[in-house]
């Protein structure tokens, strides 16, 4: 994986300046933040008290950027993030309390339309929409908590990888960025909020029935133009 993306990197620095100064087509590599979220509807009725905590993590990876005017273009992107959440999930009338770990880790394909909103000197600020289309590559989830029987505390822990999930997670995103120059390349410092459409069935103790959780994603990256 490393070896084909150093390559990849390789081929668009090879081939990005003949192909700017062409088409107007930039070739560019991101990197930053990642804030994941999984939420979910809680029944009425629910018996089980739910606090989500953020997992923290990185995502980035290469980006296309086509001119379709001088204010309006659109971007295609090739994204490794890094997804999931933290569940602190209690039954009081069972005395029961377990945290939860989501890791799970996609191959991203948005497709992105940039609208440029007003210029700075030499800022560029920018407004994205789109959507992305979200691959599976692997995901673990690990349990931990306590639970009283007869008036005792048992501890218990348990770990596996994730399977059964779906393999692929639709999502639309927003967000907000800006261009500047620097050292005689074309840097930008982008936000984005990511919401997913699906609902992933999100596996819980072995012979518990799955948590039904929606992917969020915040991430905050800067990337350069090659």
């Amino acid at each position: 994986m490393k070896k084909f993306i150093s390559g990849l990197i390789l081929l668009l620095l090879l081939l990005s300046n003949s192909l700017s100064a062409q088409t107007g087509v930039r070739f560019g590599v991101k990197g930053g933040y990642s804030m994941s979220l999984q939420y979910g509807i809680t029944p009425e009725d629910n018996e089980y008290t739910v606090e989500t905590f953020w997992r923290h993590a990185a995502a980035g990876g290469l980006l296309i950027t086509f001119p379709i005017t001088e204010m309006l273009s659109m971007q295609q992107e090739f994204l490794y993030v890094m997804k999931g959440s933290r569940q602190d999930i209690g039954i009081p009338d069972q005395l029961v309390n377990t945290y939860v770990v989501y890791d799970i880790n996609y191959f991203e394909l948005p497709v992105v339309l940039k609208y440029n909103i007003f210029n700075l000197n030499e800022f560029k600020i920018y407004g994205t929409c789109g959507y992305t289309l979200s691959i599976l590559l692997n995901g673990k989830v690990q349990l931990e908590g306590t639970v009283e029987v007869d008036g005792a505390q048992i501890q218990f822990k348990y770990s596996d990888e994730i399977k059964g999930l779906d393999i692929f997670d639709y999502s639309f995103l927003y967000g907000l960025g800006v261009e500047f120059p620097f050292m005689d390349r074309d840097w930008f410092f982008a936000y984005r909020f990511t919401i997913g459409w699906n609902t992933l069935l999100m596996p819980t103790f072995p012979g518990e029935p799955p948590a039904p959780l929606r992917n969020q994603n915040y991430t905050f990256a800067l990337g350069m133009y090659l």
